[in-house]
C-alpha cells in the first residue's frame, strides 16, 4: 500500500491497525496465533515490536516502568523482562509471510536503526510507526525518516513542543506521516485522555491525525473518530490470564472484533457533512412537511388576511414561507375550507402600466 492509498482506504473506512506488540510472549506460534485474531477481526494491520535488546535497554540502569511491575516479576530487571519478549529476525520473516497469506499488513515498531534497516531493507514493509519512547530521539526519527516510507508517529508522554519538534524533523526528510494522539498509561484512565488535543494536533501539523487507544473498551476511540481520527490502534491478546507487561490493558479476539465493527458502523454515521436529504428519508419527506391549508370558505376577489390559512401535513402545495407573499392579494376563484392552496388560487394585482 502507498501512502496515499492508506490515507483514501483511512478516511473511507478508518485504518485500524490491531496492536500485538509483545503479547505473543517470545513465542513464534502465539504471534500467528494473533495474526489470525486480527484478520478474523477485520483489522487493516497487525503490529509487532522489533528490537534488539541490547541495543536499546542496560542491565542496570534501564527503569521499569509501575505498570510493568505489577503484571511481572517486580525483581525481575526491565532489561530481563524485555528480552523474554524478543522475537529474531528469522521469526519476523516468517512471521511476515505468514500476515501475507492472511492478507492482512503486517506492521511494525522498530526500536534502534538495524531493526529499522531490517524491516525495510530486508523484509520490504511499506509502512513503519515509531514508538512514543522516540518522539524526543530526534536522531533515530531523522533516519527513520531517510526511509523514504510512511511512517505512523506515536506521542505519548511528550509536550506539545517536543511532539513539533519531532514531527518537524521526519517531515525535513520525509512528507508521509501520520499522527497518533498516545497516552502512555496501561490501562490510560478516560480522564486524562485529553481527546481535544486531536483536532488541534491535524490543524498544528497539518497531518493526518489517529488515536492509539490504550483504555479498556472502545468509548474512547468513538468519541476520537468524531473528533476527526481516521487511524486506530488497539493492544489485544489471546487472553488476560498470561503473564507479560501488556495482557491486562489488551483486548481479547471477541472485544476486538466488536472494536472494530462499532468504530466502522460509527464512520458510516457520521458521513461527509453534507447537509442533503438522505435515501432512507426519502419516502417520508412528502409527510413531514406542511403547506397552507385554507381555514374557511373564502369568496372569489376576496383579499387574503394571515388567519385565512393554516399549515398542514399535506402532500403538496404552497410553501408556508409564502404567507407574506400571499396577504393582500385576492382569491382567483372560491376556496372552500380545508382546501390545500394552490398557485392557481392567489391573483395578483397588476401593476405594470397601461
Amino acid at each position: 500500500m502507498d501512502f496515499n492509498s492508506i490515507i483514501e482506504k483511512a478516511e473511507k473506512d478508518l485504518f485500524i491497525i490491531a496492536e500485538a506488540g509483545v503479547n505473543h510472549n517470545g513465542d513464534l506460534d502465539i504471534a500467528k496465533e494473533l495474526v489470525d485474531v486480527a484478520a478474523k477481526s477485520g483489522c487493516d494491520a497487525v503490529k509487532f515490536q522489533t528490537w534488539k535488546t541490547e541495543k536499546v535497554y542496560c542491565q542496570e540502569l534501564s527503569i521499569k516502568p509501575e505498570y510493568q511491575k505489577q503484571a511481572t516479576d517486580r525483581e525481575e530487571s526491565e532489561f530481563d523482562t524485555i528480552k523474554k519478549l524478543e522475537l529474531s529476525f528469522d521469526a519476523f520473516r516468517e512471521l511476515k509471510e505468514y500476515c501475507d497469506s492472511k492478507e492482512i499488513l503486517f506492521l511494525s515498531t522498530p526500536d534502534e536503526q538495524e531493526s529499522a534497516d531490517f524491516l525495510v531493507d530486508d523484509l520490504r514493509v511499506p509502512i513503519m510507526k515509531t514508538a512514543s519512547q522516540d518522539v524526543t530521539n530526534t536522531p533515530f526519527l531523522k533516519y527513520l525518516g531517510q526511509k523514504e516510507i510512511p511512517l505512523i508517529f506515536s506521542t505519548g508522554a511528550a509536550t506539545l513542543t517536543e511532539v513539533i519538534e519531532g514531527v518537524e524533523t521526519i517531515l525535513n526528510e520525509n512528507e508521509q506521516l501520520i499522527l497518533l494522539h498516545c497516552v502512555s498509561s496501561y490501562p490510560a484512565p478516560l480522564e486524562d485522555l485529553n481527546l481535544n488535543v486531536i483536532p488541534r494536533l491535524a490543524a498544528i501539523t497539518n497531518c493526518p491525525v489517529g488515536f492509539s487507544d490504550h483504555t479498556v473498551g472502545v468509548e474512547a476511540s468513538c468519541v476520537a473518530l468524531a473528533l476527526g481520527a481516521r487511524f486506530f490502534e488497539k493492544h489485544f491478546t489471546l487472553s488476560h490470564d498470561q503473564s507479560g507487561p501488556d495482557h491486562q490493558a489488551s483486548l481479547i479476539p471477541e472485544e476486538l472484533i466488536r472494536y472494530v465493527s462499532t468504530l466502522r458502523s460509527i464512520r458510516q454515521a457520521l458521513g461527509d457533512g453534507r447537509k442533503r436529504v438522505m435515501p432512507c428519508e426519502l419516502g417520508n419527506r412528502k409527510a413531514f412537511h406542511r403547506f397552507l391549508v385554507s381555514s374557511r370558505d373564502i369568496e372569489q376577489e376576496e383579499r387574503f388576511v394571515k388567519d385565512d390559512f393554516l399549515f398542514k401535513k399535506v402532500a403538496d402545495g404552497i410553501a408556508p414561507k409564502h404567507i407574506y407573499d400571499i396577504i393582500g392579494t385576492t382569491a382567483a376563484t372560491a376556496i372552500s375550507e380545508g382546501e390545500v392552496l394552490h398557485w392557481k388560487h392567489v391573483q395578483f394585482e397588476d401593476k405594470t402600466d397601461s
